[in-house]
């Protein structure tokens, strides 16, 4: 039987088609087969930081250099942080994010996050919010840099913005202690003492720590100054 050129043409079509899904199956799971694989690398080379944070960072370059990806670029970060290196790893995470192989926007914003978290440790207050401000814009919803970025607010002194952003983060999460701890210390620098010591009564039932303790000590110290005010202006009226 001959075929015409048309229907030749067709068939071949057909053909090339089921080999291109064949091609595309294989190459699938290939795909799949190695982000595992990366996965797994990438778990080792973050546990190997707790045992040899250099070591872990030498691996973690040569692991960039051969093709690691982001995986490789976020551990060789977060070892610089584990040998102190606290400003280059939260500047190489916020380029993480921003990198094209950075990956989805859910992990970007975890980027972004550590990033933040990371800035703030090193005493970096812009460089905070401008991480947590960039990751927001990705997901809106991230407790994380939602609270990073009340922080960053607190440390510039834009106590007000600091109280929204956590009051946002407690209308998801209405038993987070950390948040409710830095909102009574943003309501405490504004005089809302009152709401303060609300914040913070709650926050140290749930999490009795020596960081909520300050802060209660702070806000309980702010309130017996002020009745002490109160009562020597009501004695000097009459």
């Amino acid at each position: 039987m001959t075929l015409s050129f048309q229907a030749l043409s067709k068939w071949s079509l057909l053909v090339l088609c089921a080999i291109a899904a064949s091609l595309a199956g294989v190459m699938s799971a290939h795909a799949s087969d190695r982000s595992a694989e990366f996965d797994e690398k990438h778990r080792r080379c973050l546990e190997r930081i707790t045992e040899d944070a250099d070591l872990a960072y030498e691996e973690a370059m040569i692991w960039r250099d051969d093709g690691g990806g982001r995986r490789a670029k976020h551990c060789e970060a977060m070892a610089l942080f584990a040998v102190g290196q606290k400003e280059e790893a939260a500047y190489r995470l916020a380029q993480l994010a921003r990198a094209s192989d950075g990956g989805t926007d859910d992990m970007r914003a975890d980027f972004y996050a550590e990033s933040a978290h990371f800035w703030l440790l090193a005493g970096n207050a812009q460089e905070a919010y401008n991480s947590a401000d960039a990751g927001l814009k990705l997901r809106e919803d991230h407790i994380d840099l939602r609270i990073s970025r009340a922080r960053a607010f607190a440390a510039m002194g834009r106590y007000d913005h600091a109280e929204t952003d956590l009051t946002s983060v407690l209308a998801f999460e209405p038993e987070n202690a950390n948040a409710l701890r830095y909102r009574a210390d943003a309501r405490r620098q504004q005089g809302k003492l009152e709401q303060a010591r609300a914040d913070i009564d709650r926050s140290f039932l749930m999490e009795p720590n020596v960081d909520t303790a300050v802060v209660r000590g702070e806000i309980i110290e702010a309130q017996r100054k002020k009745a002490r005010a109160v009562s020597e202006a009501s004695n000097t009226v009459e």
